[in-house]
């Protein structure tokens, strides 16, 4: 009788600490927000998004309709200056509000 406790006891600790264990995982979202820079067609080589004075360095510039492969720069949600330069040429400057959560999306022409 001992040994059919002990072996009950046994499995079930084995059972119980397995694999299907759950956790319960905050569901709130990331305190960020993007930029994504695309081309309408012309080529563009170094670029960067100037917000609020700091500069992020965009590696390709791709089509709109490769906005997928875009990578975006994430901000903090808010009011932002946004300058995008290329070669020390201004060619976008603006003021926008970006919500959390959301991308601001720059196409170049």
């Amino acid at each position: 009788m001992r040994k059919l406790l002990s072996s009950i006891i046994i499995l079930f600790s084995i059972t119980a600490c397995g694999p299907h264990m759950y956790n319960s995982m905050s569901a709130g979202k990331d305190n960020s927000s993007f930029i994504v820079v695309v081309t309408n067609g012309q080529q563009y080589e170094n670029v960067s998004v100037v917000v609020d004075g700091e500069s992020y360095p965009i590696e390709k510039v791709y089509k709109l309709k490769m906005i997928r492969k875009a990578r975006p720069v994430a901000i903090s949600p808010g009011k932002h200056q946004i300058e995008v330069i290329s070669d020390g040429k201004t060619l976008i400057q603006e003021n926008v509000f970006i919500g959390l959560q959301e991308t601001k999306k720059i196409v170049l022409q």
